[in-house]
Parts: structure tokens; sequence; C-alpha cells
């Protein structure tokens, strides 16, 4: 089990090569003049707003991040789509969508909530520099079964995560996911980069995590039922999400640094990669993550955790 420690990605960040303008089609920067009506959109400091109030700008206006009367944040925009906390707040792009980022010190990186058929990663030394990692491939999965793996149900994964990147001060990534399709649609909902951290078993190079996880399925759906019960009702859909429980053994030794880290990630979505194995896919997530650090010996402590998938 290894627990993404996230580092913030700015606009700043972003460099060039990125094929997502700042301003995309059918986005509008909000400019201090002018007359807005209600649901107008506009787009300042990478957010998207909506006019809830009509009015007339004028050069002492403020801003629509500080002008809460006039203006309601309604989503990121389509280039800062995936550094929010959701899933569900995409980047799109048709054919191939591509992000270079400079985010300074790192060691790893995570996409998940992807649409596409294809991957290209590439990490250098700093910009046009060495490569120290390229990794390619496609975003098919192993099959579940001979069923599938004849008569072609096969499943794309959503998620990608690197390996640990060399620690470099000025390193810039480029991720790159595609279709074969020119015409199809790209998308990803989430990408983060920052510290990769390893809870590593007692004594061994190989996580601790144990057997047992448990994985239950979250629907936020809600059901709506008549005054008069008979049985009816409604069901309105909603997103869905899971909620995975289990333990992993570290050495005591290491019990003051996985509290810090526990600490860290607090209350802050965090990519969580709970092993390469096709087998335990379906546990790794971005969400939070919690837990509780207790001491079996003098040589082993055990994490009790809960993580909760984003939507």
């Amino acid at each position: 089990m290894r627990i993404l420690l996230p580092t913030e990605i700015t606009a700043q960040m972003i460099a060039s090569g990125t094929n997502i303008p700042e301003l995309d089609t059918n986005e509008t920067a909000w400019a201090p003049s002018g007359a807005f009506a209600i649901d107008d959109l506009r787009v300042y400091s990478g957010r998207i707003y909506s006019c809830v109030k009509a009015y007339t700008a004028n050069a002492n206006s403020k801003p629509p991040d500080k002008d809460t009367e006039h203006w309601l944040f309604k989503e990121p925009t389509n280039r800062m789509s995936p550094f929010d906390e959701y899933l569900f707040t995409k980047a799109r792009r048709i054919g191939s969508l591509t992000y270079v980022l400079k985010p300074g010190f790192i060691t790893g990186f995570a996409a998940y909530g992807v649409d596409a058929g294809a991957f290209d990663f590439e990490y250098r030394h700093q910009s046009g520099g060495e490569v120290l990692l390229q990794r390619s491939g496609t975003m098919w999965e192993q099959a579940y079964g001979h069923w599938e793996l004849l008569f072609g149900n096969l499943q794309r994964t959503d998620r990608f995560a690197s390996p640990e990147l060399p620690l470099r001060p000025a390193g810039e990534l480029t991720m790159t996911f595609s279709h074969a399709d020119p015409d199809a649609e790209v998308s990803v909902g989430w990408m983060g980069v920052g510290q990769w951290r390893t809870l590593f078993a007692p004594g061994l190079k190989t996580g601790g995590t144990e057997m047992g996880i448990e994985v239950t399925p979250k629907s936020y759906a809600r059901f709506t039922r008549p005054s008069v019960q008979d049985g009816t009702y409604k069901r309105i859909p909603g997103r869905r999400a899971k909620v995975v429980q289990g333990s992993v053994v570290i050495d005591s030794k290491d019990a003051p640094m996985v509290d810090d880290w526990m600490n860290q990630v607090l209350d802050v979505p965090c990519a969580v990669d709970f092993s390469s194995l096709p087998r335990y896919r379906h546990l790794s997530g971005v969400g939070f993550l919690k837990g509780t650090l207790r001491t079996d010996s003098w040589k082993v402590t055990r994490l009790n955790f809960t993580f909760e998938s984003n939507v």
C-alpha cells in the first residue's frame, strides 16, 4: 500500500505543450465592464462563475471570487478540471489530451477517472532535458476470465499511477491520453502529484497490507416515497463511490512517520495505490484516508484504515 502525499497543482505549474488552452471553446473571461444577465458564465482565475443577479460592471467592480452578491462558483474550467477534488469534473478533448506539468520536487503522479484507449507518460530532468522515465501502453485491463478474453468483453482501466520518480527540483512530466479514433472524446477526472510513501511490512521491502480487506459500494442515490406508503418509490440516481476497510502492518519504529503521513492526508483527497497486481486493482482510488495506529508489540504496529473514494 502506498499513499501519494499531495502537492497542490496551480495554474503556474501547467507548462507549454498542454493542449487544453486557458480559455477553451465557449469559455469567456470576466472583465470589469459591460452588462451581465442572470446565468451568464464567466471565467476568472481558472474557475467558472454563474451570474445570479443582473448588474453592470465597471472599473471598481470586484472580481467574481470576491463578489458573492452577483456571482456563484459553478465549476473549474476545462483546463483546471482535473485539479479540483472530484472525479466527475473532467477535462475533455477530442482525439488526445496532453498535460505538461512542472510541479517541483515530486516522486509520484496519478490519474483517475480516465476515458482513453492509450497513455504515454514521460518524466524529464528538466524542460528539454534528459528523459528519466518513459512509459507507454494501452488502457485495456487483464481479462476477468476466458469468456471475456475470447468474446471481447474486456474492460478499460480508468487510472494510471507512476512508479517512484527520481527527485528533481525542476522535473517536468508529460501525460498524454488518447483514443485510436481521432474523433473520439478523451477525458480525465483527476490528476495529482506529490510524494509516494509506501507502508512496508516489518523487516521487508514489500507492502504490509493484510488479507481481509473489505470493499463496499456507496451510493448517493435518493429515494422519495408517497405520503401514503404503498411500497412504491421514485429513485433519483446519484453518483457512486466505494469504502475500503482493512489493515496494514508496519515496523513499530516507522509508526511516528506513518502517523505524520496520516495527519498530512487527513481531510485532504489523495491517491491510494494498494497493489500493482490486476486482482487488487479494484481497491485503489482517490479519496479520503483515515485510520488508527495500534502497537501490537515492540516490533509490529498495525494501521487499521478506512478509505472512502471521491465521486
